[in-house]
C-alpha cells in the first residue's frame, strides 16, 4: 500500500501564457502528493492520502474527486477553521508560473497513532514539510518508517516563497538524506535549493547530502539517475505536449507502481517517463494513464 504526505488543493488554470494578463480560470483538482495518491489508485493499488482541507465548498468538491478515484480518505483531516488552498497557474509547455494562497496545507493533523507498518511506500510532499511542526512530526515518522523497511520518497519542490519552516531547507535535506530511498528533483527545484550551477554538481550535491537515489528530471531530455550503482540518463518517451502540469507527478507515480511491482530502478524509472509522456497529452494533472502492465509493453521496457 501507498501513503502520501502533503497538500491536496485546488489548481485555477488560465489559457493565458502570464498570469497577470488573465481573466478566466477554469477549476482543477490539484496538490502534487493527492495526484500522486490518484495515479496510483487508478493502477489497483490501496493508496491513501494524509492532508487537510476546509470545510468549504472546494474541500467537499475534493472528497467527492477522491472517491471517485478510490484514493482512501482515512487520513484526510476536514476544519471549518481553515480554507482549502487555492493555487492559481498558467497554462505552459515549461515550468508554469504559479500563486498559491495556502491555509489548510500548513495545518496538516499527522496522527501519532497509525499502522504503518501496512504501507510499502511514503511519499513526503515539500509543502509538507514548509511549516515547522509539521517538518518536526513527518522527521519523527520517517524514522519509525524506516524502522519498519518502508522506502521513503522526498519532492525536494522548495520554494523559498513557500517555505515557513525556521529550519532552512539545507539543514532539512541534511537530516532527511539518510532516511530517505528516493528524491527526485528537478533542474528548478535544483537552483532554487542550491542557486544557479551545473547537474553535475547538482548530483554531487544531493550525494553528499546522502541521499540514496538521486533521480533527476530534464523535462524534455528525460531524466537521470546516480546511486552508487547507477549513472545513467533516460530519454523522454513523450511525442506530444498540450500541458505539462502534473507531468511529474505523473512520473513518481510510474516509479511508484514500478517499485510496488517489484521493477527496478531503472525500470521503474522507465515506467514513470512512460506515465508522464500520457498524460502530457492532456490539460491538468489528472489524466487518462493505462495499466502499468500495458505501458510497459507499449513503450518497451
Amino acid at each position: 500500500m501507498f501513503l502520501a504526505i502533503g497538500e491536496v488543493l485546488i489548481d485555477m488554470i488560465t489559457e493565458s501564457f502570464l498570469l497577470k494578463n488573465a481573466t478566466v480560470f477554469k477549476k482543477y483538482f490539484g496538490g502534487s502528493p493527492a495526484n500522486i495518491a490518484i495515479n496510483i489508485s487508478k493502477q489497483g493499488i490501496d493508496s491513501y492520502l494524509l492532508s487537510t482541507i476546509g470545510d468549504d465548498p472546494f474541500g467537499q468538491y475534493i472528497i467527492d474527486f477522491l472517491k471517485k478515484y478510490s484514493v482512501k480518505i482515512d487520513y484526510l483531516n476536514i476544519s471549518s477553521k481553515i480554507n482549502t488552498d487555492i493555487v492559481f497557474v498558467n497554462k505552459s509547455e515549461n515550468t508554469p508560473e504559479f500563486k498559491a494562497y495556502r491555509s489548510a496545507s500548513l495545518n496538516l493533523n499527522i496522527p501519532k497513532n497509525f499502522d504503518l507498518k501496512k504501507f510499502k511506500i511514503l511519499h513526503i510532499s515539500s509543502w509538507a514539510i514548509s511549516e515547522t511542526k509539521q517538518y518536526e512530526n513527518i522527521v519523527n515518522l520517517i524514522k519509525l518508517a524506516k524502522k519498519n523497511n518502508i522506502i521513503i520518497g522526498l519532492d525536494p519542490n522548495y520554494r523559498k516563497m513557500l517555505w515557513h519552516n525556521k529550519y532552512n531547507i539545507l539543514d532539512v535535506l541534511k537530516e532527511l538524506g539518510p532516511y530517505t530511498d528516493i528524491i527526485k528533483p528537478s533542474l528548478d527545484d535544483a537552483e532554487h535549493i542550491f542557486g544557479k550551477d551545473s547537474l553535475e554538481n547538482y548530483i554531487k550535491y544531493f550525494k553528499e547530502l546522502n541521499f540514496k537515489n538521486i533521480i533527476f528530471t530534464l523535462g524534455k531530455d528525460g531524466v537521470y539517475i546516480k546511486n552508487d550503482n547507477i549513472d545513467k540518463k533516460i530519454p523522454s518517451y513523450a511525442s506530444k505536449v498540450i500541458d505539462v502540469t502534473g507531468a511529474g507527478d505523473a512520473v513518481w507515480s510510474g516509479i511508484y507502481t514500478g517499485i510496488i511491482n517489484n521493477l527496478d530502478i531503472i525500470k521503474s524509472t522507465k515506467l514513470g517517463l512512460a506515465f508522464a509522456a500520457e498524460k502530457l497529452k492532456y490539460i491538468g494533472a489528472i489524466a487518462p494513464i493505462a495499466q502499468w502492465d500495458l505501458l510497459k509493453e507499449k513503450y518497451e521496457i
